[in-house]
């Protein structure tokens, strides 16, 4: 298994880009990369900015541009040598190595693992086998690019344990409203 972060996003609500963005002193994505550290998993960047370089993982431009998370599943798709990618946002810096670890060992090469938040699937904390490779690239042709919905029409199991131990974990942050209300609300939980 390898994990993929997701920072290649247009960041249209947030106004810049969101993974390198100051949350309380540091960039966004380095507090998913420190979560990620705890699962021992080879990690990458999905990413078109250049500047993602500095947090001296590999970094990958999207295969397919303009289609949003699931072109980097595509993405993912192609850059690994493993059977099953883990793929994850940028925006959810109160994520832990406890629940990503449960998730890791709820992935197979024969499903997709997504975990269930408050009864909504979120594809961006999901593993998805790379024999599916073949499906994205038919969802992007079909013009099917959103996640959830490929992860109902795909073989797949939602993980709810981690939603209800720490639901807070799954806060993505969008804006500078939700960034400011993260800053102040949820200092303790870093």
């Amino acid at each position: 298994m390898e994990a993929f972060v997701l920072a290649g996003g247009k960041s249209s609500r947030m106004g810049s880009d969101k993974g390198l963005i100051d949350f309380r002193g540091k960039p966004m994505i380095s507090y998913v990369l420190e979560a990620l550290r705890e699962t021992k998993l080879p990690v990458k960047i999905i990413a078109n900015n250049p500047e993602y370089e500095k947090f001296g993982l590999p970094v990958r431009s999207d295969v397919v541009k303009g289609v949003g998370p699931i072109g980097g599943l595509a993405t993912a798709f192609a850059n690994t040598d493993a059977e099953v990618v883990m793929l994850l946002s940028c925006d959810m810096p109160f994520l832990n190595g406890s629940v990503l670890n449960q998730l890791v060992h709820a992935a197979a090469k024969d499903f997709i693992a997504a975990a269930l938040v408050k009864n909504k699937i979120n594809p961006l904390l999901a593993t998805y086998p790379v024999h599916l490779s073949k499906a994205v690239d038919h969802s992007i042709a079909a013009g099917t690019l959103k996640m959830t919905e490929f992860v109902l029409k795909n073989p797949h199991t939602l993980v709810t344990s981690v939603g209800k131990k720490m639901p807070w974990c799954f806060q993505n942050i969008n804006n500078r409203e939700e960034l400011k209300e993260a800053e102040e609300k949820w200092s303790h939980l870093l």
